[in-house]
């Protein structure tokens, strides 16, 4: 058994070393000890990472092309995309907690594979590596992390790198996010602001952050100026209804979250009315799974969830 190869599949499947022992009933010290080298692994143990892994078709290509950096394809970059994506949407069910240990394992993988990686998939892992660093720095915000300022300032840079205005968006709205949970509302303002200045910034992108700057420049006294803003991403939200947005924003498809960061906006402003109509338009429109996400609670309290959500 490779112990690299385990290593970079527990990566790609964001599952933690103290998650492995817990479900193949293994003492996590020693299980440690063997994932860092510093013991062989006993048969019995071989087998049941083995069975537990469940190694596949992607994960035999992942754990090539670890070892092979140069020999980077397109294949294995989906399947890298693909990891990420699972492990996204499971921080919309489990939330940060569970998912930050392996996410962070998965970064430190995905940079050196980035930083060996040649030929013409190179720019195609660099989006997988700079939406990582922007899934892991969210994970850090939540958690009220400063960490997340340097992983999203990471994610920012490799976007840069690349060209990518959507990702360059996304770090540039979690690095807002961070602010606004430290409650430094003009910072929050300003970043949330800094998004819709983008270059290549997606529409929906920029509908929901010029929203989220209007609700920040609100709550940092400036209403004037907030009600500004608020009409203008009312009038980009009903553009953006029907656009696709980018994969690394799936949440912002439909006018849901368009109306959900108008809705938050109007109630910092004051227009309570108003806010509890497009909170309850927006919850109307968001699917089942993202209601019981613990970010959820950034648009409406447990007791305002059960009385707005629909039946």
């Amino acid at each position: 058994m490779d112990v690299g190869n385990v290593r970079a599949v527990l990566a790609r499947k964001g599952l933690s070393a103290a998650e492995v022992a817990r479900r193949i009933r293994y003492d996590a010290a020693y299980l440690s000890r063997v994932l860092n080298g510093r013991q062989a692994p006993s048969a019995a143990l071989q087998r049941s990472l083995t069975e537990l892994l469940d190694l596949d078709e992607d994960d035999e290509r992942t754990e090539y092309v670890m070892l092979h950096p140069t020999r980077l394809d397109r294949a294995a970059v989906d399947a890298l995309a693909g990891a990420l994506a699972a492990q996204r949407r499971a921080d919309d069910v489990v939330g940060p907690m569970p998912l930050l240990p392996a996410a962070e394992t998965h970064r430190t993988v995905l940079l050196g594979l980035l930083s060996h990686a040649r030929g013409p998939e190179r720019d195609a892992l660099a989006e997988v590596v700079a939406e990582h660093c922007a899934f892991l720095g969210w994970l850090h915000v939540q958690m009220r992390s400063d960490r997340a300022v340097s992983v999203l300032r990471e994610g920012e840079q490799i976007a840069r790198e690349i060209g990518s205005g959507p990702l360059i968006a996304q770090s540039r709205n979690f690095l807002a996010c961070h602010w606004r949970t430290r409650g430094d509302h003009r910072q929050a303002a300003q970043h949330f602001d800094a998004v819709t200045r983008t270059e290549g910034v997606h529409l929906t992108q920029r509908a929901a952050n010029t929203a989220r700057a209007a609700e920040q420049t609100a709550k940092a006294g400036d209403k004037t100026a907030a009600r500004t803003l608020l009409r203008a991403a009312e009038r980009l939200g009903e553009r953006a209804a029907n656009q696709t947005p980018p994969e690394a924003a799936y949440w912002l498809r439909g006018q849901a979250f368009q109306l959900l960061n108008q809705g938050i906006a109007h109630a910092a402003i004051g227009d309570e009315k108003t806010a509890r109509e497009h909170i309850a338009a927006g919850l109307a429109g968001v699917a089942a799974e993202h209601l019981s996400a613990p970010w959820i609670s950034d648009y409406v309290s447990p007791g305002q969830l059960r009385e707005l959500s629909p039946l």
